[in-house]
């Protein structure tokens, strides 16, 4: 274990001394996810804390706000810099102009076929290989230790969708630079809006449709919403930062506690994306119970895809610029294409079992930690 935290602690400046060896103190955290209740983040996030407050006796323990109780999405960056709370779930999208490196993983969903690649791939470039996403953290005063990909985005109306052309001139929901580009290349009207705030909107008709994950049939309830779904994934939003953390908050932490923290997040980051898997699966039973149709796209559909794809990769480093980013963004974005391709590979035998998924992720990203 010691070994371990000597790697580990390389991510903190001014912690306590490794060498110190004295019996864990009591620590208390507090966190926050503007997800509702039922949303995978949240029940996550709260079996997190409860198992590693069993594990440490409860020497850490912490107070989890879900359902934006404590802090909105946009605002839980800004609060875990200032201290409200001492760490959050963060969708980077939200926060793009504060962390624009960090911003361009999500924005890179149309090229992430494999959301159990794109988990192993965002901290694999988050954290080992992308400095200057690093460095935007830090100047929030925030420390990334672990984040996780979706299950793939789907595209999900309210109204039947027979060809292509019924998606011209439909208010569709999204969220990131990526999407509004997206939806605008199928000939529709992107509305942005937090995941949060998508059953609402389905309801009330401030959208006619929503992309996201099929989970969000369940979780979010717009099973009683959608009757149509383009039968055809998107790609996975990943990037997603479920353990992001205030630098000051994880420095405190006595060091056993910091050490269980750390521990445990691989593990944790795999039961998110076998959670994802099996909701995912979970929904598409019940939406066809439900009578929604899954709709094939047409040619038309597929040609306005590719086309959208063959530009993408462009904008989105136009985008870093724009926000203030490297000037090298091209060939941060582009990395980042090859790490996704290279988890592509080491995914192949582990999918599907999170224990392995779990080893996968500590030999090729945690353990790698401050060497």
């Amino acid at each position: 274990m010691q070994k371990r935290l000597q790697k580990l602690i390389g991510l903190f400046a001014g912690t306590a001394i490794v060498g110190m060896a004295s019996a864990a103190s009591a620590d208390r955290l507090m966190y926050n996810t503007f997800m509702p209740p039922l949303a995978i983040e949240a029940v996550e996030a709260q079996a997190f804390f409860e198992d590693l407050s069993e594990t440490t006796g409860g020497d850490l323990s912490a107070q989890v706000f879900v359902g934006g109780q404590m802090l909105g999405g946009n605002a839980t960056l800004g609060g875990i810099r200032d201290g409200v709370v001492d760490g959050g779930f963060i969708v980077p999208t939200l926060n793009s102009s504060e962390i624009p490196h960090v911003a361009m993983l999500p924005e890179l969903l149309p090229f992430a076929d494999d959301f159990w690649a794109a988990a192993g791939a965002t901290n694999e470039t988050m954290m080992l290989n992308c400095a200057e996403c690093i460095a935007d953290l830090e100047h929030q005063n925030a420390v990334w230790l672990g984040g996780h990909a979706a299950s793939p985005w789907y595209l999900m109306c309210a109204e039947p969708i027979e060809q292509f052309s019924d998606l011209s001139g439909r208010k569709i929901r999204v969220t990131g630079g990526f999407a509004v580009r997206l939806i605008n290349a199928l000939g529709a009207v992107p509305v942005s809006l937090p995941a949060s705030e998508v059953g609402p909107a389905l309801q009330q008709g401030q959208v006619d449709c929503a992309v996201g994950n099929l989970a969000w049939l369940e979780t979010l309830g717009l099973i009683d919403s959608v009757s149509s779904i383009v039968d055809q994934p998107i790609g996975s939003y990943h990037g997603l930062g479920e353990f992001v953390f205030n630098k000051g908050s994880v420095d405190r932490l006595d060091p056993a506690n910091r050490e269980a923290l750390l521990s445990k997040i691989p593990g944790r980051i795999a039961q998110i994306t076998k959670t994802y898997a099996d909701q995912e699966a979970s929904a598409r039973t019940a939406g066809k119970e439900k009578g929604i149709v899954f709709w094939q796209p047409d040619d038309a559909y597929n040609e306005a895809m590719e086309d959208f794809r063959s530009r993408e990769l462009d904008a989105v480093a136009a985008d870093i610029v724009k926000l203030g980013g490297s000037a090298d963004a091209e060939a941060i974005v582009r990395q980042h294409i090859e790490t996704l391709e290279r988890w592509k590979g080491l995914v192949a035998d582990v999918e599907g079992d999170p224990e392995a998924f779990a080893e996968l992720l500590e030999r090729e990203v945690f353990s790698k930690l401050g060497q």
